[in-house]
């Protein structure tokens, strides 16, 4: 099988076959134009359906797109995308880097949706921001691969011992009995507190985006967040958008906190 289907404003990394499933600009920026790569709208399950054939190897996305906004999946898209993935005996590969861990009030965002990938790419949160980890997570018949086909470098930058120690402790936190449910509760207090200022919110869990009318809107607020003591990045594919992503063990006074500093930067419409 020679093709991946991906989506577009999709960020998978900067480095060849990931950056190759990427946006159109950031591999433009490094050369990057590798044939086999087929791009289609996100939560447009008609075009991903014409694009997943018996030539397709796999399908890669992130469950909510961070660099494009965090625009939601519409009801049903993840399942779509799994069944044409099955249809065509295609893999389905999820990337939750971004939404993995307990960001969306869930320990993968997949499960919110019934749906499960073949191949699950995590990343970010995993450290605990403590040391760099990432870590590709497969079926078991997938892993046999390794089995019949073993071989000693299976990656340029694995074995980070430390990372390892912050992944397993994060793992035991997000596993604690209530956490989910301090995320949901945590992400319900900001979107109620946010509702009356100048920007929509796009949320699951922790995980938000503030959506302003201005094209440049989340740069804007980037600027207008750090100069009072938060940092925020805002959606390099979409502008108008400012990624709100609030550590995960946050207490409550660091909550409301970061209520006033927002509203304090944002004044409400009313």
């Amino acid at each position: 099988r020679t093709t991946i289907v991906s989506v577009e404003g999709a960020y998978h990394g900067h480095t060849g076959l990931a950056l190759a499933a990427g946006s159109g600009s950031e591999r433009a920026l490094f050369h990057n134009e590798l044939p086999g790569f087929v791009r289609v709208p996100y939560n447009d399950l008609d075009a991903l359906e014409a694009a997943v054939d018996e030539r397709t190897a796999a399908v890669i996305l992130e469950s909510i797109p961070a660099t494009a906004g965090f625009p939601m999946p519409a009801p049903g898209y993840l399942a779509g995308v799994r069944a044409a993935c099955d249809g065509a005996g295609a893999l389905l590969v999820l990337d939750e880097v971004q939404t993995g861990l307990g960001r969306t009030g869930t320990t993968w965002y997949f499960q919110q949706e019934d749906v499960t990938p073949d191949l699950l790419v995590a990343g970010k949160g995993l450290s605990g921001g403590v040391y760099p980890i990432a870590a590709t997570l497969m079926t078991a018949d997938l892993h046999r691969f390794f089995g019949d086909h073993p071989f000693s470098h299976v990656s340029t930058y694995g074995g980070a011992d430390l990372g390892c120690v912050a992944a397993a402790e994060v793992c035991d936190i997000i596993g604690e009995p209530g956490f989910a449910e301090r995320v949901q509760a945590v992400g319900r207090r900001l979107e109620t507190a946010f509702a009356d200022l100048a920007f929509t919110v796009r949320r699951r869990g922790m995980l938000l985006a503030l959506v302003f009318d201005e094209e440049h809107g989340g740069m804007t607020a980037m600027k207008a967040l750090f100069d009072r003591g938060v940092y925020a990045f805002f959606a390099s594919f979409d502008p108008r958008v400012l990624q709100f992503k609030p550590a995960l063990v946050a207490t409550d006074d660091d909550v409301e906190a970061i209520v006033a500093t927002v509203r304090d930067a944002f004044p409400p419409l009313r």
